[in-house]
């Protein structure tokens, strides 16, 4: 009686192996191989300084000064870009291009990110931004002290 079960699962068994070897070697058998290049694309973009003089004169709560930023990108890629203004000083707050927004540092420091996109297809690849700075009433007064605007690029996905 044992013959009579054991028979028929190694038969179901065998077949089962069969069927499972013949997949695994037509698994293995095509196979393909190739080669190819790729270009990069360029990267070059730049910052350009053009303010007249290198100093900016703010009376706390009467005047404000601007500063002109221009950014350029000549890269076969979209740029985005953020800008960093540092060292300002306590009471200094800062607009983007007239837009009546003042925005306040954190510890000295602003960050306006994506403040500005240039596409590799644009026709004109330069973005000029106007960067404003006042102080309020109360603000102590500060000469000669260095503040730092960087731009910070990324390429756009």
């Amino acid at each position: 009686m044992k013959n009579k079960i054991i028979k028929p699962m190694l038969l179901v068994i065998g077949i089962l192996l069969i069927f499972c070897a013949v997949h695994t070697f037509a698994l293995l058998r095509s196979s393909t191989s190739g080669s190819g290049t790729i270009d990069t694309a360029t990267w070059s973009v730049t910052r350009n300084q053009s303010q007249s003089g290198d100093s900016i004169e703010i009376v706390p709560g009467l005047s404000t000064d601007s500063y002109t930023l221009t950014v350029q990108s000549n890269s076969e890629v979209d740029v985005i870009y953020s800008i960093i203004i540092s060292d300002l000083p306590t009471g200094v707050e800062v607009d983007l291009d007239n837009s009546g927004n003042y925005r306040t540092p954190t510890s000295g420091t602003l960050r306006i990110n994506s403040a500005g996109t240039i596409n590799y297809n644009d026709s004109v690849k330069t973005k000029t931004h106007t960067l404003t700075f006042r102080a309020a009433n109360g603000t102590t007064p500060v000469s000669d002290q260095e503040i730092n605007i960087d731009v910070e690029f990324k390429q756009g996905l």
